[in-house]
């Protein structure tokens, strides 16, 4: 744990600079600290005000004689220099700047604030929050450094926070705290001058009293970091759940404004949280429902959701929306419909979701107890909807309640959820209700839910988390390319020496086709029989060593679009035809650009049947290389029907890219047709993970388009490759 951070949640002393009588965010958290008497040593530091809030003032920081942890900054931005040489003599252990007006300013002079800031840092030591914040705040310790968290304190739970933005930080607390969500620590990071949200979420990942994670995110600043840190609450079975703004171009130019924060590619950053269980979540209240379902105490051992309902207009709804959402229903097994079906009216189907409504509603515990049992023994169902309800605790005590608990008792391999239909406000018990006898607003650890799609949302992201889970329990990650020995490790390294050999002499400039190919063919990726000719009796003579029929493809760095340069000649026949082929491509070639430098003819066998495909590597100036695969024509220029994944991969993960395909019925043999060597496509696609990771520092972009993969059995092959270097390589 980075024991640095506990200053900003459990400082023993804590000074406050710019507090004043006046109304502000920094004069009602210093109110909460004079109010709950934590921390017991509290200094507002102001050189106007003898006293704040019956708590004697001082003009300086070193006008406190005693040793001082944390300071809150909240001055104009022109002050904070200045307080922050007094925390620097003073040696404080931690600052949190309040003030805005840095680098979220833009231009030239909030550059120039924040490196004021960065300087600070890099000279003193001193570890920072901020600045453009609303500060940070612990139930565990009892500490409310934020507005409004003077309640929060005082209910510690098992959920942690980590926001960029303040004021949706407090909207959340809010709605947590009105839904008995209890939190245990939130940190508002703002700008992230020093401490970022990957700190933040290493933190919570050693931390006991954090058990679900959430955090709202403009900009990785420490992808890397980041994910390691995901990495950590996975292997200790923490969900994180983010929120990301800035996906589309005007939400990229909000989040600049906002913390100064340059986005990356959304789909990469998907990819890359998806590889390490981030579950993310598109909007607030999302957000909460998916927080909320995390906290189940059990994971589901399957996809099967059934739900309890008294409602058929209910029923369709959730049936719609789960088809949206991907979410299943499925039927009951004849066992267990035939628990419902002796209790149930003779009118009402036994369906799932199951419709209980009767002359007495809900309140028939026969006929409720009878539809828990249907759900609770069918072996298919894994996670129970109880939607008897509206936005209100329930009694443990009431008829409704005691069946509940009891099946839940009686099934506790299943999670048992209770939701509402609707969104709205959360009340203590039903309108016109006598008081609860034993309330409650959890079951097995989950809050009650709100809102049907959102709650099957959050369904089937806690699905997805424990499928990540049980795949991370039996995985077991190989390389491509064993550094079990020297040897092989010696035999790695020649591989990528001679591969940055041919990137460099390239001078920067785009490789052609049979240069790119030799670097696939250095990792084993296989390619087609070919060689460069450089006359057209050059070519007919290795058209003939090859085998006709033969493709003909220009060579240059600078034509990298050859079939719009009508430098491409297809199903080459014989000698005479290479020979024309050849003066017909190379005098295509230089009058569709005059200046190329032509380098000759690729002269390359044509392979039989079998399915296009594209496979490539692109970059994020956040989280580097990213790997993409999807099938060929229509499928990735029409329908984007691609997967995408962060390197490394290995075979289990190559398998779920094409799985997730829409396309991946025709890889497997639709309409009659044999089925495609996926195993090659796996194997090639873990063999081009290895070169990404190789060659992440040397190479923007690479389009293996297409790799043609046969009938199961007889592989893949690389028919084109279009390779970018980074231009400093």
């Amino acid at each position: 744990m980075d024991n640095s951070l506990q200053y900003f949640l459990k400082p023993k002393s804590v000074a406050v600079i710019g507090v004043s009588p006046n109304a502000s965010y920094i004069n009602q958290i210093f109110k909460q600290f004079v109010a709950l008497q934590m921390p017991s040593a509290v200094y507002p530091i102001n050189p106007n005000y003898p006293d704040v809030a019956g708590v004697q003032c001082y003009p300086r920081l070193s006008d406190v004689r005693d040793e001082i942890e944390l300071v809150l900054v909240s001055v104009p931005a022109r002050l904070v220099p200045d307080a922050l040489q007094q925390c620097e003599d003073k040696r404080v252990k931690a600052v949190n700047i309040i003030t805005s007006g840095f680098a979220e300013m833009g231009g030239a002079e909030g550059e120039r604030r924040h490196r004021l800031l960065s300087d600070f840092v890099t000279r003193t030591g001193i570890r920072v929050v901020g600045p453009n914040c609303y500060g940070n705040a612990s139930a565990i310790f009892k500490f409310a450094g934020m507005p409004d968290t003077a309640a929060l304190v005082m209910r510690p739970g098992r959920l942690s926070l980590a926001f960029q933005s303040g004021g949706l930080a407090v909207t959340l607390i809010a709605n947590c705290m009105d839904r008995y969500m209890h939190l245990a620590h939130v940190f508002s990071t703002g700008n992230e001058v020093d401490v970022d949200v990957a700190d933040c979420v290493h933190y919570f990942a050693d931390d006991e009293a954090t058990q679900v994670i959430g955090c709202y995110v403009e900009q990785f600043r420490k992808p890397q970091a980041f994910l390691a840190a995901a990495a950590l609450c996975a292997k200790a079975g923490k969900p994180v759940v983010v929120l990301k703004g800035g996906r589309s171009t005007a939400g990229q130019q909000m989040t600049q404004a906002h913390t100064g924060a340059l986005a990356g590619s959304d789909k990469i950053i998907d990819a890359a949280l998806q590889q390490v269980g981030v579950t993310r979540v598109y909007d607030l209240n999302e957000m909460i429902e998916t927080l909320a379902i995390m906290h189940s105490r059990k994971l589901p051992k399957g996809r099967g959701v059934a739900a309890l309902t008294t409602s058929g207009g209910e029923n369709a709804l959730l049936v719609d929306l789960a088809a949206d959402i991907g979410v299943s229903f499925p039927p009951f097994t004849p066992d267990a419909a035939a628990i419902a079906r002796q209790k149930l009216y003779d009118y009402v189907s036994v369906t799932n979701p199951l419709d209980i409504t009767g002359p007495s509603g809900p309140d028939d515990q026969h006929v409720h107890a009878a539809a828990l049992d249907t759900m609770g023994s069918d072996p298919n169902i894994h996670i129970i909807l109880h939607q008897l309800t509206s936005n209100t605790q329930l009694d443990a005590q009431s008829p409704n309640g005691q069946t509940l608990f009891a099946a839940m008792a009686k099934y506790p391999d299943k999670v048992w959820l209770r939701s509402a239909r609707m969104s709205g406000t959360y009340r203590d018990k039903p309108m016109g209700d006598p008081d609860l006898i034993d309330p409650r607003h959890e079951l097995d650890g989950v809050p009650f839910m709100m809102g049907l799609d959102n709650v099957l949302r959050a369904v089937k992201h806690l699905i997805e988390y424990a499928e990540f889970q049980e795949k991370r329990g039996r995985k077991t990650a190989k390389r491509c390319f064993s550094t079990e020995d020297g040897g092989r490790r010696a035999e790695d390294g020649e591989r990528k020496r001679k591969a940055r050999e041919i990137l460099r002499g390239a001078n920067g400039r785009v490789l052609t086709e049979s240069a790119g190919k030799q670097i696939l063919a250095l990792y084993g990726i296989p390619i087609t029989k070919e060689c460069v000719a450089t006359s057209a009796d050059d070519a007919a003579h290795k058209a003939r060593a090859i085998g006709f029929p033969v493709a003909l493809k220009i060579v240059s760095s600078q034509l990298t679009h050859k079939t719009e340069a009508g430098g491409v000649a297809l199903n080459v026949q014989n000698a005479d035809e290479a020979r024309a082929a050849f003066e017909r491509v190379m005098q295509n070639a230089r009058r569709y650009k005059p200046d190329a430098e032509l380098q000759g003819v690729l002269v390359q066998e044509m392979v039989g049947r079998g399915q296009e495909m594209i496979v490539g590597m692109t970059r994020d100036p956040q989280f580097g290389a990213a790997i993409i695969v999807g099938l060929g024509g229509i499928f990735v220029e029409v329908l984007k029907d691609i997967a995408m994944r962060v390197p490394p991969i290995d075979a289990d993960e190559a398998r779920a890219m094409i799985d997730s395909l829409k396309g991946k019925a025709i890889l497997q043999g639709a309409r009659g047709a044999k089925p495609a060597d996926i195993a090659a496509l796996v194997d090639v696609l873990q063999k081009f993970s290895q070169l990404c990771l190789d060659l992440n520092d040397d190479v923007q972009e690479i389009d293996i388009n297409p790799l043609v993969v046969c009938e199961g059995g007889q592989g893949a092959k690389a028919l084109d490759c279009l390779m970018v270097p980074i231009r400093n390589v």
